[in-house]
């Protein structure tokens, strides 16, 4: 992981600051004995020096500009009058000689500072290139500009800082070592119990529980936690979680333990015995009223053969039944459940594409794959190129052109994925109704044949 620490400043606020934001080297003798926030000031002027990124700036202000970043501190603590003892926190963040590029370093730490004190604090990030290991500097405001509550650096919150820094050196695929033990301090315990006194982490988790309990499907999981007014995050496979007024994501993974990773909620939803209804947004039920108009004629927009064969289908395993009905969804059940929110996300894949006939279909796929096939040829292209510069640059304004790439063709081939499916499953359908219909007319046949026979008997 990347080694982390944390002190505070009590003297000369702008000496903090300015000594990391100066092109040259900080020199002391410049600034008044005098001023109470000098080293504050030599702190962030520090963490901004040009002289450390070797002619490149890598500074972000986190809730602050850059340029005026000490001033905005010192107005916050004036506006809630807290203008004495503890000015603000100097963070650090080192990592692993010759495994993190400088972009990679800074935009860490900038994550990371947004995750712990982007809510209510005035931050400055800087990433420092002038030794073996590149290094991030964080100064923190002491004074929230929220509500005015000053910070406090107890053991458990820079416990919460290491397993914030881990889980994101983690994410980039960076090796995760161990520290130096302080003293006895198990930081886990420490992080445990931060967790559990926090109202917002508490929610959080009764929410994620009552989602698990009532969702038959992790999409379905999904939606619950959205009609309950959270945005859901995924990144590198791990879910986050932020529900307003609060401005922070939960990793709920890092937060709640192991259970809570996506492959553990699919799992726990599965294996889940609680009662639920299959295919509640079916069970709404309606009054019913009688149009005494004149004009009875009813126009019904045509959707295509295809979107009538799903309805039909639909109709034909009772999707929609007159009244709600509470059951215990076996396994089997619940592969049905999927199987029916996978034909609803093709419905909506046809109607989306205005989609009517196999032919449509057929055009549309086409389409599809050579513009798919363009675009894998464009990103093979950049990735060679790529690997011919030296340029940090000119590689970073390669990799964010492939990015893009990336994202358009998982779109199309999710749309392809979506062709060959809805192709498979109405050949298959057709086939099933067939039969359905072959079954229907043996039973009907048989009626006819036992009333013949018991007329025949009268």
């Amino acid at each position: 992981m990347a080694t982390t620490s944390m002190w505070k400043v009590e003297k000369r606020l702008d000496q903090v600051i300015k000594y990391t934001t100066d092109k040259d080297k900080t020199n002391k003798e410049n600034y008044d004995d005098n001023t109470i926030y000098k080293s504050l000031h030599n702190v962030i002027e520090y963490a901004k020096s040009n002289f450390k990124t070797e002619q490149q700036l890598y500074v972000t202000g986190v809730n602050c500009s850059e340029e005026n970043a000490f001033k905005e501190m010192i107005l916050t603590k004036k506006y809630f009058g807290k203008e004495k003892g503890i000015l603000g926190f100097h963070g650090f963040q080192s990592f692993v000689k010759g495994e993190v590029t400088p972009e990679q370093a800074h935009e860490i730490g900038v994550k990371l500072a947004q995750e712990l004190w982007g809510e209510r604090y005035e931050v400055i990030v800087s990433t420092h290139l002038n030794t073996n290991h590149l290094h991030n500097h964080f100064v923190v405001n002491s004074v929230s500009f929220v509500d005015g509550i000053k910070y406090r650096n107890t053991v458990e919150n820079y416990a919460l800082m290491r397993k914030t820094s881990d889980d994101l050196c983690r994410e980039y695929g960076l090796s995760v070592l161990d520290e130096k033990p302080c003293g006895k301090i198990d930081y886990t315990k420490y992080y445990n119990s931060y967790i559990q006194k926090t109202t917002y982490y508490t929610i959080v988790k009764d929410d994620v529980d009552f989602a698990i309990k009532q969702a038959k499907s992790y999409k379905d999981f999904e939606s619950i936690l959205e009609r309950m007014e959270y945005k859901i995050t995924i990144r590198a496979n791990k879910l986050s979680l932020c529900k307003p007024p609060y401005k922070r994501n939960i990793r709920i993974e890092r937060s709640f333990g192991e259970e809570y990773t996506i492959k553990n909620i699919k799992e726990r939803i599965e294996n889940s015995d609680m009662n639920k209804i299959p295919f509640p947004e079916a069970y709404s039920k309606f009054k019913k009223y009688r149009y005494k108009g004149r004009n009875k004629k009813i126009i019904r927009k045509d959707r295509g053969s295809f979107y009538r064969l799903y309805l039909y289908y639909c109709y034909l395993l009772k999707v929609f039944p007159n009244t709600p009905k509470r059951v215990v969804l076996s396994d089997s059940m619940k592969q049905e459940v999927k199987k029916m929110e996978r034909m609803s996300d093709e419905i909506k894949f046809l109607v989306r594409n205005n989609i009517k006939t196999s032919e449509e279909l057929f055009l549309y796929k086409k389409n599809l794959t050579d513009e798919l096939n363009l675009l894998l040829k464009n990103r093979t292209s950049l990735r060679n190129k790529k690997q011919r510069l030296k340029a940090p640059e000119e590689k970073q304004k390669i990799t964010n052109e492939i990015l893009v790439l990336s994202d358009k063709i998982n779109y199309l081939k999710r749309e392809v994925e979506f062709c060959e499916s809805v192709k498979e499953r109405s050949q298959k359908i057709k086939s099933n109704i067939k039969e359905i219909k072959q079954k229907e007319q043996e039973l009907n046949n048989e009626k006819r044949k036992e009333r013949s026979k018991n007329e025949y008997s009268r």
